[in-house]
This record gives C-alpha cells, sequence and structure tokens, in this order.
C-alpha cells in the first residue's frame, strides 16, 4: 500500500520543482535580457516568425537592436548556461510543432542601414538582403545582384553562403563581424571557408555583420541583370507560397538538379496534411491552410528522401534548417536529430535565414 501511495506524491514534488526551476530560469532570463537592455517576448510561436508559418511556441524571444546589445546578450547567455539559438527573417527555418524550451535571438531588428564607403558597404545581420542588393545597384555598385531575389537577411546570407545565378556572398565577404566573449570581433572573409550552401562557422556562432568589397559597374546594367534573375525566379519557383526556398541541396560534384530528379520521379504535387511539394518547382515543399503543421512538411521531405535513397542511391542533404524542440545534455539548442519524428523521439540539440 505504501508504495502505491507514494508515486503519485512523487509525481507532484517533481511537477512542483519542474514549475519552481522553470520560474527560476524565466526570472534569470529577464534580467539578462533587461541587463542588455533588450525586450523580451513570451507566448510568440514560429508560425508567426517563419515563411512556412507553422512551428510551436518559443519559450523566450529575446530582441536585440544593435551588434553591441546581441554581442553583449548571447555572451550572457552562455554564461549562464542558458541554451539558445539566433533567428533571422525565418524564412529557410522548419521549426518543430512542440514548445520549444530554449532562448530564441532574434536578429531582424539588428538591421541599422547600409554604410557606402567607396566600393565597400557595411551592413549589419538583420538587414533585408534584397534591399542590400538594390541599394548596391543605386550605388552602381556589382558583385551581388544575382542575390537580389533571395528572400531573408544578411546574417542568414552568411550563415548558409546564399548564392544564386553566378554569385555567392562568400566571394565579395571582406570581413564578417561575429559575438565572441560577449563583444563583436571582425574576422577577416578570407579566414572562413565558403561551400556550396554551407561555411565553416561554428554551431552556436552568432554573425553580426559583414563588410562587403563590391565592384564598379554601370547601374543600369547592374539593374537589368537583377531584373533578369528575378524574372528567372519568379517563372521557375513559386511565388507568394508558404515556403522556405529549396528544400534541399543539389547532390554535390554531381551536377544533378534535386528539383528535376524529385519531378521525375512523379512527386510533384504530392501532398501530406497542410504541406505538398510545390507543382511550380520540385524542390519547394510549401504549406496551405490553417490546420498546416511542420510533421506534414517533415514526414513529406522524409519521403522524398527515402525514395532517393531507394531508386538513386543518394542521400539528399536538406538545406532548410530543422529546429527541434528541446536542448541537448550540453545546453546547446535544437537541432534536426531532435524534430519530431526523428528515429520517433527527441535527441540531441544555430541562424535561419
Amino acid at each position: 500500500m505504501t508504495s502505491f501511495a507514494a508515486a503519485p506524491h512523487k509525481e507532484v514534488m517533481s511537477e512542483e520543482r519542474d514549475t519552481q526551476d522553470a520560474r527560476t530560469a524565466g526570472a534569470r532570463i529577464e534580467e539578462i535580457a533587461r541587463r542588455a537592455g533588450v525586450r523580451a517576448e513570451r507566448g510568440r510561436r514560429f508560425a508567426e516568425l517563419t515563411s512556412l508559418r507553422v512551428g510551436g511556441e518559443i519559450d523566450w524571444l529575446l530582441v536585440p537592436e544593435t551588434e553591441e546589445q546581441a554581442a553583449a546578450l548571447v555572451g550572457a547567455l552562455e554564461e549562464a548556461g542558458v541554451p539558445w539559438r539566433v533567428l533571422g527573417a525565418g524564412s529557410n527555418v522548419l521549426a518543430d510543432d512542440r514548445e520549444h524550451r530554449y532562448v530564441v535571438v532574434s536578429t531582424r531588428e539588428v538591421k541599422g542601414r547600409a554604410e557606402f564607403d567607396g566600393e565597400r558597404v557595411s551592413v549589419s545581420a538583420g538587414f533585408s538582403l534584397p534591399r542590400l542588393c538594390v541599394e548596391a545597384a543605386r550605388q552602381g555598385l556589382s558583385g551581388i545582384e544575382g542575390l537580389g531575389g533571395i528572400p531573408g537577411t544578411v546574417g542568414g546570407a552568411l550563415w548558409m553562403n546564399a548564392g544564386a545565378y553566378g554569385h555567392e556572398i562568400g566571394q565579395v565577404v571582406e570581413t564578417v563581424r561575429v559575438a565572441r566573449g560577449g563583444e563583436v570581433v571582425e574576422v577577416p572573409g578570407a579566414e572562413v571557408r565558403w561551400d556550396y550552401r554551407h561555411t565553416s562557422f561554428k554551431e552556436g556562432e552568432l554573425l553580426l555583420g559583414c563588410t562587403l568589397r563590391l565592384r564598379r559597374d554601370d547601374p543600369e546594367a547592374i539593374r537589368a541583370r537583377m531584373e533578369e534573375a528575378k524574372q528567372k525566379r519568379f517563372s521557375t519557383q513559386p511565388h507568394g507560397a508558404r515556403s522556405a526556398g529549396c528544400f534541399f541541396k543539389n547532390p554535390p560534384g554531381s551536377g544533378l538538379s534535386t528539383g528535376r530528379m524529385i519531378d521525375e520521379m512523379g512527386m510533384k504535387g504530392e501532398r501530406r496534411g497542410g504541406a505538398l511539394v510545390s507543382p511550380v518547382h520540385a524542390n519547394f515543399i510549401v504549406t496551405e491552410g490553417e490546420g498546416a503543421r511542420a510533421r506534414d512538411a517533415y514526414a513529406l521531405a522524409e519521403e522524398i528522401r527515402e525514395r532517393f535513397r531507394r531508386e538513386h542511391g543518394i542521400e539528399l542533404e536538406y538545406e532548410v534548417e530543422l529546429w527541434g524542440a528541446e536542448p541537448d545534455s550540453g545546453g546547446r539548442a535544437a537541432d534536426a536529430d531532435a524534430f519530431v519524428g526523428t528515429k520517433g523521439a527527441p535527441g540531441r540539440t544555430e541562424e535561419g535565414k
């Protein structure tokens, strides 16, 4: 009898302890935000903050407005052992439907303005990438016009070395500003490895801004190339749909097009719940309706990957970032291995554009 009575008592005590721990952690996060001078929000959802319009509630959303604030904030979070992850425009993120139990640092307000000095431009991570391309064209500066149709922020473009139509941002980066030890530190672009949709920046590293070295050209010629790239994008990709851009990378070194191969497998238009393979471009998964969930998009993406393994012997790599709900045992914010549906359970635990 005693043993049966003890179990509920232990469960109640455990719940009370968890509640108290959450309050203590919340008070600590509020104090960190107050000292850093940043806005702290609760109750926001990834469905409000990402282009796919799906994803669960965020434990804490912290919103710095300057590079210095952002650096000091993440330095304090690291020192306190609080797991965090940075979110830019959310145009390359698929976030789990569950409650995300870590701090999300939003860089949307870390934008300031683009500072031009000859052929150089300095810009913060939260600055709009399409807007930067337009302003550079007005200045008669070439080198990024092919990126003008890519949604998102400069920080997201840096993190994944965004590229299109012969231009990659890594080709023109002179320096990158990152947060280290609570301070803004400048890193030469030559020290960064700029690969296809990937860089050598480490998980958990916060990119704050950069200086680009562009080249002089006729503004009208630059605008013409931008318009050509824009028209190509609009004619071949789902414009206005709730998407996160290309879901998968092209198989590296193969010259193959993932979108074309998905189309040839007959999966264009395939639907799972509120998610479907775009009828316009098969490497885009889009969401539709109020009932759409991240698990719908993830299930569809995993089905595509399984078909690729079976029919082509190719392991497709995600181009979107999958954000799980739970931090890992080391306190790092969650990644794909903790996403709902991955091997049936959450596992171990960084920048969306």
